[in-house]
């Protein structure tokens, strides 16, 4: 899958090239093997997420209890804050994960954590969301 754009709802300041910038975006990129060690446990919360919120669901089928192929990022967001699991850790793996190399501010400059801490913590989940929504799931799907 090719990368994504979050179009950011509160931008923020950041120094790139020299200067004083707005962020307007977040371009994001599917997860590699480097990151393995925070892409896992995401995966693993949504999985459990879905199942523990389909569990729940009265005259669910079997079927329906895998991810939607056409879900959005405040789905996946409302999905996850359902979940009974701790979603501080899967937002500093999110973090961890962004950190690594899966996003850019304004698609040059690398999301570090002092620039995740000018964000909006709404822009930061809706962030999670997307990613979840456009890499996570769809491996849950077909496998890429």
């Amino acid at each position: 899958m090719s990368d994504i754009i979050y179009e950011l709802k509160h931008p923020f300041d950041y120094a790139a090239k020299g200067e004083t910038q707005a962020a307007s975006f977040i371009t994001l990129f599917a997860p590699s093997f480097k990151q393995l060690d925070n892409a896992t446990p995401i995966k693993q919360a949504f999985t459990a997420a879905i199942s523990e919120v389909t569990e729940t669901l009265d005259g669910i089928d079997q079927e329906q209890s895998e991810a939607p192929e056409d879900i959005n990022g405040t789905q996946v967001m409302q999905l996850m804050y359902r979940w009974s699991g701790d979603m501080s850790k899967i937002l500093l793996y999110a973090q961890g994960l962004f950190k690594s190399g899966a996003a850019l501010v304004d698609g040059e400059e690398n999301l570090t954590i002092p620039l995740m801490e000018k964000m909006q913590l709404s822009d930061f989940e809706g962030l999670v969301g997307a990613y979840i929504a456009n890499f996570i799931a769809p491996s849950l799907m077909d496998g890429t």
